[in-house]
């Protein structure tokens, strides 16, 4: 009898967790900008978007916006955890940062010392990296707040899930900003989804 109570005690909710081995994409981005006769303030563009600068006083500030899609509608039906258990909500989304890379023209990444002041890689408006964090990456954050309720309204209706990235990265003035300035960045969600039903 005791062993029964133990064991009911010891069963919990069961989570799938859906990442890269399941056919999740990781969250890529590459953008290049031509600085070489730019006037900070002006908008940039690129062939992934305009890349906005504004004047700030330590230096010049870039940020580069996109939307990536997470989940197709098609992987819902393709990934076996949301095919076979089409109840099952999100419970978490973590993302392991492995890259934020701010390179000049010739693919040399720019000195964290000299050549950024600040920099800072966002997911739907939540921080997930900053300039002190570029040492030790990859890490493994939690999206939290209205980042995750977004995305998780999205997915809980089986729609396609897009996050909003940003990344924003201030050089100063001295020494002067490469000819040409290329960010690289790189995430990889994995979703825990668990019981519950979608309304």
């Amino acid at each position: 009898m005791v062993l029964a109570v133990l064991a009911l005690a010891a069963c919990g909710p069961v989570e799938f967790r859906i990442d890269e081995s399941k056919g999740v994409p990781s969250l890529k981005g590459s953008t290049e900008v031509d600085l070489g006769t730019f006037t900070c303030g002006q908008t940039l563009p690129s062939g992934e978007g305009d890349v906005k600068t504004r004047v700030v006083p330590e230096g010049c500030e870039f940020t580069f916006d996109e939307s990536i899609d997470v989940l197709k509608p098609s992987d819902y039906q393709n990934i076996g955890e949301f095919a076979s258990a089409g109840s099952n909500l999100v419970q978490r989304v973590e993302l392991n940062v492995k890259k934020l890379d701010f390179v000049d023209g010739n693919g040399t990444k720019l000195s964290l010392q000299t050549q950024v002041t600040s920099a800072s890689l966002s997911f739907n408006g939540q921080q997930v990296a900053d300039k002190a964090a570029l040492a030790s990456l990859p890490r493994v954050v939690s999206l939290e707040g209205t980042s995750l309720a977004t995305l998780k309204a999205q997915i809980d209706a089986r729609q396609t899930a897009k996050v909003s990235v940003k990344a924003v990265a201030v050089l100063p003035n001295d020494p002067p900003p490469p000819a040409k300035l290329k960010i690289d960045y790189d995430a990889q969600p994995a979703i825990v989804i668990g019981p519950g039903k979608i309304f």
